[in-house]
């Protein structure tokens, strides 16, 4: 099954599709994408908002890849939802922070991890 979000409103809302009409057609889980703002994730385990403990800037190439690489490492290890999103937007943010792509910064991701905050919604 081939599905594709087009763009997110600043509400985490996707025009054209919810995460909960996704996975009521089957994903298993769906996450979201809010840029600067963090991550949605609606899951079997239930729904989760999570946001990084400040904006950052520079190279946001790669910061989408380390998401999902924090989110894979997360399901490969066992880890609960929440504590996978909370690695996605550290690894994410501490992404940008490096001048390179497919590298991050590694001192930011270890102060980011512990302070990222996430909420059921």
């Amino acid at each position: 099954m081939l599905i594709e979000l087009r763009l997110i409103r600043p509400d985490f809302a996707p025009v054209g599709a919810s995460p909960q009409h996704l996975r009521a057609n089957g994903a298993g889980a769906v996450v979201v994408s809010a840029g600067a703002d963090g991550l949605v994730a609606v899951t079997g385990e239930g729904s989760w908002r999570a946001r990084p403990p400040e904006r950052v800037a520079g190279n946001p190439t790669g910061a989408g890849d380390a998401v999902v690489a924090a989110l894979a490492a997360g399901l490969a290890a066992g880890d609960p939802w929440p504590d996978r999103l909370r690695a996605a937007v550290a690894l994410s943010a501490a992404a940008v922070l490096h001048p390179a792509a497919g590298a991050y910064d590694v001192d930011a991701y270890a102060r980011f991890r512990p302070t990222v905050s996430v909420e059921e919604c």
